[in-house]
């Protein structure tokens, strides 16, 4: 069935209402602010001029100081205490086949080990320390998917990387994620490339309904089949490092929103990409400079 514009915005609207109305339940029941699931906080941004930041391993611009260094437990807290909507993250699998949080395929640069996250088992890896962006060791451990779910439970939700061949094992993953009720705080961002591997696991039901899968798009018959074949919420629209707001991009940008899609980009550029970026529908910006864009989505409308 073909969406129309209307019909999406109509689709938005109630989704947005019920989405509001039990983000409302879990603010009374927090007493300050809506609990960190999803939906309460895709709710945030939805049809609405509110855009997200989902900071980039969580965030390290300040990681010795925080004693917080990328995608570790202890930044759960520290990107929660920014303000950051989204802790955008990264899942490898080891040799023993266990899911943890660590961007490279090599773990020089992030620990004080050496090797490649697939040929190390997790009791070599939660042996060593995680590393500061200067390279100095900290105290924080290698984490586990499920030790993430577990510390990020009501502080934020997590957007996941899988890993070139992690999609392969997308079904242990989900195994995960449901073993620790975690499926309203976490969300998958996959390159297009992968729809049909991901297609299999739709029909196998593998993905829950209202996918939690981001596809990463360039064109619009890429959003056109995700729509089509996942109902997703959100998409990732690629865009030029160079030339980020460029009118090949904000009109994807728009069409995509026209469908009733959630868009996020990168924060390519700078205040003059972002605003353009925004006003044509952009609702979550990832970057790696989180405070920067805070504070240029926290100036006064001109």
């Amino acid at each position: 069935m073909k969406r129309t514009f209307g019909a999406c915005c109509r689709f938005a609207w109630l989704a947005l209402v019920l989405l509001l109305g039990l983000c409302a339940n879990s603010w009374t029941q927090e007493q300050e602010q809506p609990a960190a699931r999803l939906d309460c906080v895709l709710a945030k941004a939805w049809n609405t001029e509110n855009v997200l930041i989902a900071a980039h391993r969580g965030g390290y611009e300040t990681d010795r100081a925080d004693g917080a260094p990328e995608n570790s437990v202890a930044n759960i807290t520290v990107c929660a205490r920014q303000g950051y909507s989204i802790f955008e993250t990264d899942i490898q699998r080891t040799k023993d086949g266990q899911f943890v949080i660590v961007h490279d395929p090599t773990i020089e640069r992030e620990t004080t080990g050496t090797g490649k996250v697939s040929e190390l088992d997790l009791a070599e890896l939660k042996s060593l320390h995680k590393t500061f962006r200067d390279g100095t060791a900290s105290s924080e451990r290698v984490a586990t998917l499920t030790e993430f779910l577990q510390a990020g439970k009501g502080l934020t939700v997590f957007k996941a990387d899988l890993k070139p061949g992690v999609s392969a094992h997308f079904k242990a993953i989900m195994a995960v994620v449901k073993s620790e009720r975690a499926t309203d705080q976490i969300i998958f961002r996959v390159p297009y490339a992968e729809a049909d591997l991901f297609a299999g696991y739709a029909a196998a039901g593998a993905v829950p309904v209202r996918s939690l899968l981001m596809f990463k798009v360039k064109q619009k018959r890429e959003v056109d089949d995700v729509i089509a074949r996942f109902d997703p919420l959100t998409v990732e629209i690629s865009l030029s490092k160079t030339n980020p707001a460029n009118p090949r991009s904000l009109k994807l940008i728009r069409y995509a929103t026209s469908k009733g899609l959630l868009v996020e980009t990168h924060a390519y550029g700078d205040a003059e990409d972002w605003a353009k970026l925004k006003k044509a529908g952009v609702r979550i910006f990832h970057t790696p400079k989180p405070s920067k864009v805070q504070r240029f989505l926290q100036r006064p409308a001109r």
